[in-house]
């Protein structure tokens, strides 16, 4: 997705963090950088719980994430972004670099991804 920033959320539905902090945060910065592009990625790294199509659509619908969702089968993704588990958190800017790779849902991680982000918006990504 040239030309538009891109933050992708690595995320798995048997991770508490992803389920309870990192789902609801992306839904907030979604509504907070409309110009930013959200792209949801279940991974089941490292042979972690698979988990059912069906089961990830009900999480999806459950938040009603505005984003688009997909399911990284074989953690081809996961392992090219070179996460750390879930969720996991890259920015990409509009040149398609990478800018930051964040691990975690904690509040650290939060003020992280949010200072990123004002920053980048304040000057490259749009």
């Amino acid at each position: 997705m040239l030309g538009q920033a891109l933050l992708l959320l690595f995320f798995n539905v048997g991770c508490p963090g992803c389920m309870g902090r990192a789902l609801p945060f992306s839904l907030e910065l979604a509504a907070q950088y409309p110009a930013l592009q959200i792209v949801g990625i279940h991974t089941s790294f490292e042979a972690g719980s698979k988990y059912a199509t069906a089961q990830i659509q009900a999480i999806v619908a459950y938040f009603k994430l505005p984003f688009p969702a997909f399911l990284d089968d074989g953690d081809a993704t996961f392992l090219r972004h070179e996460a750390d588990g879930t969720p996991h958190w890259v920015l990409i800017d509009a040149e398609g670099i990478v800018r930051k790779s964040i691990f975690g849902s904690m509040a650290g991680t939060r003020q992280r991804l949010d200072y990123a982000l004002e920053e980048r918006f304040q000057s490259t990504l749009n």
